[in-house]
């Protein structure tokens, strides 16, 4: 009897065991003037946060970083190998960074997403969306937990 509870014990485990990723978010806002911080850039990284916290990977962040113009080239990617040895060091699996364009608006007019796995040097997954304006909080954040669960698949 011992052996058979052991037993399954042991396939529960060994069938339900998965792995968290460590992911690190770094959040990038251009086109809008030095000031306090924006709302929606606030909503964002909560967000992503939030997603794949409730996914099941370990999550952390950046300080969000403002640009006064959107970067020229492949600002993410460079972005990315910037904070690689860091992001080494700290046993992160993944950097996923999102860059807020608000070209002089208060809502962002495209979102950018970068998915890079550190070891390897892998970009897993480039996305762009279009930005909207919403009624309501809520409905932002209902939207966002949206997009940013589209991206949630690519981190195995």
């Amino acid at each position: 009897m011992i052996k058979r509870i052991a037993f399954v014990f042991f396939i529960f485990f060994t069938v339900f065991s998965v792995e968290a990723s460590m992911i690190s978010f770094f959040v990038i806002e251009t086109g809008l003037p030095e000031g306090d911080r924006n709302q929606h850039s606030l909503r964002w990284e909560d967000t992503l946060l939030d997603v794949f916290f409730n996914a099941g990977h370990i999550v952390c962040n950046y300080p969000i970083q403002r640009l006064e113009t959107k970067p020229s080239g492949n600002f993410l990617q460079t972005s990315a190998l910037d904070l690689e040895e860091e992001a080494l060091n700290g046993g992160i699996d993944y950097i996923v960074l999102a860059q807020l364009d608000y070209s002089g608006s208060q809502s962002p007019g495209e979102i950018s997403f970068l998915i890079y796995r550190v070891r390897g040097r892998v970009n897993v997954l480039e996305r762009q969306v279009r930005g909207k304006t919403y009624r309501s909080t809520g409905d932002e954040i209902d939207d966002l937990k949206l997009i940013i669960g589209e991206l949630v698949p690519y981190l195995n």
